[in-house]
């Protein structure tokens, strides 16, 4: 028994990696802002901060890229204030990787005219439609973007499994 240890096999012990955060260059950003369809808008409303699921559509037009949003006239999203972020996002929770993308700009409440004109093409159909009859246009200031890439690249079984 005493020369049981000397014959072990050495055990590996699992290498200690960390994801890896990284920045998403800018038309990569705005390719992923145009895929998507469902984000969220963050603004301070009566002095604490809010941030809201939103459907949205990304249109460019003679005055550059807008996100635009449909929304009940009055309710928070409509109150919100000139500044605003809109954040969407990919997840893959099993991999533990992912990324997102954040836009900074202002936002602009469509009249009657701006909405007749993006109706037919470019309608953002939010999933509770009844009385989102608001139309708001995010114009970006700035478009930033962020992956976390996971450095096991091995398929793995869900814990779930």
């Amino acid at each position: 028994m005493e020369h049981a240890m000397e014959h072990a096999m050495p055990v590996a012990s699992p290498r200690s990696v960390e994801a890896q955060l990284e920045v998403v260059p800018d038309e990569e950003c705005l390719t992923l802002l145009r895929l998507g369809d469902i984000g969220r808008i963050a603004f301070v409303l009566e002095g604490l901060p809010i941030i809201l699921p939103v459907n949205y559509r990304v249109v460019s037009d003679d005055a550059g890229m807008w996100i635009m949003l449909r929304t009940r006239p009055g309710n928070s999203i409509d109150r919100a204030p000139e500044h605003v972020a809109f954040e969407t996002d990919g997840i893959d929770h099993e991999r533990q990787r992912g990324w997102s993308v954040l836009v900074r700009g202002a936002i602009h409440h469509m009249d009657h005219n701006e909405v007749e004109l993006f109706n037919r093409r470019y309608d953002p159909k939010p999933w509770p439609q009844s009385e989102r009859t608001s139309w708001l246009a995010i114009k970006p200031q700035t478009i930033t973007g962020r992956r976390l890439e996971s450095p096991n690249h091995e398929w793995t079984f869900p814990s779930r499994a």
